[in-house]
């Protein structure tokens, strides 16, 4: 005798983003019995945003955010929203420390920054992320996951060119 094939299952919780009008909502998606499914909070309770078969799915996957599209749609669900408007908070500091040429100030704003990363990358773990992707995955989705870490490669490695190239101009243009 055997037993039916089980579909996996998990969910990640966060917050939708509404493109219009640049607010978060509180959002579950879904994956359960080969289908994702997006709730939505409402005044009335969770409501159900949509549900399709997992395969007309793609889940896209950046450090903190969760993107479902669905028939060219994108859904962006975020583990820690608030941690959009610190990160904007830590950079502007960031930047006026740099101007008035405030070293503490700006070391603080750079801690600031790596503990909202790590805060946020916290909660895409305590929300589900990881095992959402997963389950998406062997359900038939299309998935793609780019987290911290590579995120912080591209930059550094874009940081690094930005400075060979300077280092080479400045050579060429002085010693020529």
């Amino acid at each position: 005798m055997t037993t039916p094939a089980q579909h996996p299952y998990a969910v990640f919780s966060g917050a939708l983003g509404d493109n219009a009008s640049g607010q978060y909502v509180p959002a579950r998606a879904e994956v359960s019995g080969g289908a994702v499914t997006l709730w939505v909070a409402s005044p009335s309770g969770w409501t159900r945003y949509f549900s399709v078969p997992a395969h007309e799915t793609v889940v896209k996957s950046a450090a903190q955010r969760i993107t479902l599209v669905v028939g060219g749609q994108s859904y962006p669900l975020l583990a820690d929203p608030s941690s959009v408007d610190r990160a904007i908070e830590f950079g502007a500091a960031g930047a006026v420390a740099g101007i008035i040429d405030a070293p503490k100030v700006a070391l603080s704003a750079d801690v600031g920054r790596s503990m909202n990363m790590a805060g946020a990358a916290r909660a895409f773990h305590i929300g589900g992320g990881p095992a959402f992707i997963a389950a998406a995955r062997q359900s038939g989705a299309k998935s793609s996951r780019l987290g911290y870490g590579p995120i912080l490669a591209i930059g550094c490695g874009a940081g690094l060119a930005v400075v060979i190239a300077v280092t080479a101009i400045t050579v060429l243009v002085l010693g020529g």
